[in-house]
């Protein structure tokens, strides 16, 4: 009797766990229909497989090589920039959580626990927004796997597991090189135990991870025009953008602050799940997990980046999820019941309707958790479908052009990507704004009092929960009396 329950608990598991997997493919479905950017990267992404160009923006440094030609390759599949991408994505992930899902199980020594840690990594927020949409952040979750199963697997058992980890990180790097770059100190302390028992195998997988590493570095640094030239874009880049954000390299505490504030939020909506599929909330220990200083290891470098140096948005979170949402089951495994709450917790998280709020006024903070799910990334297609729409109708009513973005997020649109998406028209900034009647673009509160001093009429022309469209128009000159 007792193995007949067991083995229905087992059966029960098994098809809650295929379900919920087989939904999660589902939800990424709707996704690849997109026509149109999700951010600043992605529009930049889709110039370099038109023309890749480094020292143009396309994309911008450091390069992202075989993510835009691979996107490429595939374009003609789904005919559009952005469809190639996501699907990129969704393969990306796949691979991702099937690394995950292996590394899991080596550490908690359960398939069914392992199972459940990987289903609740899927369904996060975070990771189900950068699965389904047009954006490379999705690479570092791959690349945090694969180092980790690297960290925590047998080196006297199947050696040519190590030699795959190395030639593998070898290839991730060129889809996104600042994701590898965190894991070196991880990566080398954990070739060094291994080293031992398997020094043939790492010796192999160093000369093809080396390989593979060249192959696509020296065409990109070649293409910026030369080593030192590249190494010096670079370089200048991340300056530039961590200037906005750190207090160590010259930004605004306020701005560094909202950074760690916003990182904590992501963290806090991703982990959910698993606090409550592992029953953390309850427990007044908390057992310390074996190898708990490989945990320091790969969990340092990246969590010093984004909470001391830049982060931007929850993509930049994606290499810690893998070693969280481990330390988490290594405490406590999650079980049927406690796990299908946490999920259930998660897609409430990820498709709450965050849009009707965006007119109230707490809705920067709703912003804030808004363009952190999948239901962003639906919403603002939508969004910029309607757009289209009104774009055009303008264009063939001879509104004057350039038209304005004035929208300032880095979530589109915006200026990079309007001019990609709606090129049909021309587009300035704010400064270089005609002095005559004009069409403006803005988030869904439209101008703000300064802007409004500009003109002395404005007409909201459409709108939605994310962008507004409005007509600026001076005051009439007076005219001179007639004779």
């Amino acid at each position: 009797m007792l193995e007949s329950n067991a083995f229905l608990t087992r059966s029960k598991q098994t098809l809650s766990i295929v379900a919920l997997a087989l939904l999660w493919l589902a939800l990424r479905v709707p996704h690849l229909t997109a026509r149109f950017s999700f951010n600043w990267d992605s529009s930049l992404y889709a110039r370099g497989m038109a023309e890749f160009n480094v020292l143009k923006n396309q994309p911008h440094p450091p390069g992202f090589p075989l993510w835009v030609f691979s996107a490429r390759a595939l374009e003609p599949l789904l005919g559009g920039a952005m469809r190639a991408q996501i699907l990129l994505a969704v393969l990306m992930a796949i691979l991702a959580l099937s690394v995950f899902y292996f590394l899991a199980r080596q550490a908690l020594a359960d398939s069914h626990a392992a199972a459940w840690c990987t289903l609740l990594l899927a369904y996060s927020p975070g990771v189900a927004l950068n699965s389904s949409i047009p954006a490379t952040s999705i690479v570092d979750m791959a690349s945090s796997a694969v180092a980790g199963y690297l960290a925590f697997l047998n080196p006297s058992r199947r050696q040519w597991r190590i030699v795959a980890c190395l030639a593998g990180l070898g290839v991730l790097a060129g889809f996104r090189q600042s994701g590898v770059g965190l894991l070196v100190p991880f990566i080398v302390v954990a070739l060094l135990f291994h080293l031992r028992d398997a020094w043939r195998a790492i010796t192999l997988g160093a000369f093809l991870g080396l390989i593979a590493f060249l192959a696509w570095y020296i065409p990109l640094a070649e293409s910026a025009g030369g080593f030192r030239a590249y190494s010096h874009l670079v370089n200048a880049y991340f300056l530039q953008v961590s200037h906005n954000t750190s207090i160590f390299l010259g930004g605004a505490l306020r701005r560094h602050a909202g950074m760690i504030g916003e990182n904590l939020m992501d963290y806090s909506l991703n982990l959910i799940g698993a606090f409550v599929a592992c029953g953390l909330f309850f427990r007044e220990r908390w057992k310390v997990p074996p190898g708990w200083f490989l945990y320091v290891l790969w969990i340092a470098p990246s969590l010093i980046m984004i909470l001391g140096i830049h982060s931007g948005r929850v993509g930049q979170c994606m290499q810690l999820f893998p070693p969280l949402l481990l330390l988490c089951a290594a405490i406590s495994k999650p079980r049927l019941p406690a796990a299908i709450a946490g999920i259930v917790i998660l897609i409430a998280i990820s498709y709450f309707p965050y849009g009707q709020f965006q007119f109230s006024r707490f809705w920067r903070v709703n912003y804030l958790v808004f363009r952190g799910t999948p239901r962003m990334a639906l919403d603002l297609e939508r969004s910029q479908r309607n757009l289209d729409q009104v774009l055009r109708e303008l264009q063939r009513s001879g509104a004057p052009q350039p038209f304005v973005s004035a929208r300032e997020f880095s979530d589109a649109p915006n200026i990079a990507s309007v001019q990609y998406d709606f090129s049909y028209v021309s587009w300035v900034l704010p400064e270089a704004a005609p002095q005559g009647k004009s069409i403006w673009l803005f988030n869904q509160t439209g101008p703000d009092a300064d802007t409004r001093m500009r003109y002395q009429t404005w007409r909201r022309i459409s709108g939605d929960n994310l962008v507004s469209l409005w007509e600026a128009a001076p005051s009439p000159q007076p005219q001179a009396p007639s004779p």
